[in-house]
């Protein structure tokens, strides 16, 4: 399990994981191999594999002074809730986006 982000009892339930994300539409698509179980199957604005859809929106960027981040909208769902299945999975996505910092 993520603990950076542990999974809420309603995600659990519903089935549908919503990450705001600080990167770009093109960069996060060039690392999601890396993250998810192949093979994947990606279309316009999201993607799916086995279990798992996904789509992404561009949000717009967050102003700090004069520094400019990029946001991204990705939500993910599974038909087929198996809490199991989504921990495994939201562990393996979110450690492979993590970011460093400090």
């Amino acid at each position: 399990m993520s603990a950076a982000f542990p999974l809420t009892p309603d995600e659990l339930r519903s089935g549908r994981v919503v990450r705001v994300m600080s990167m770009g539409r093109d960069e996060f698509f060039r690392m999601l191999p890396g993250a998810v179980e192949l093979p994947i199957v990606h279309r316009g604005e999201g993607a799916q594999g086995r279990g798992w859809v996904l789509q992404v929106a561009v949000q717009p960027a967050l102003n700090i002074a004069l520094l400019s981040l990029p946001r991204l909208c990705v939500q993910i769902d599974f038909p087929s809730p198996d809490p199991v299945r989504m921990r495994a999975f939201m562990a393996r996505f979110d450690r492979h986006f993590q970011r460093g910092g400090g």
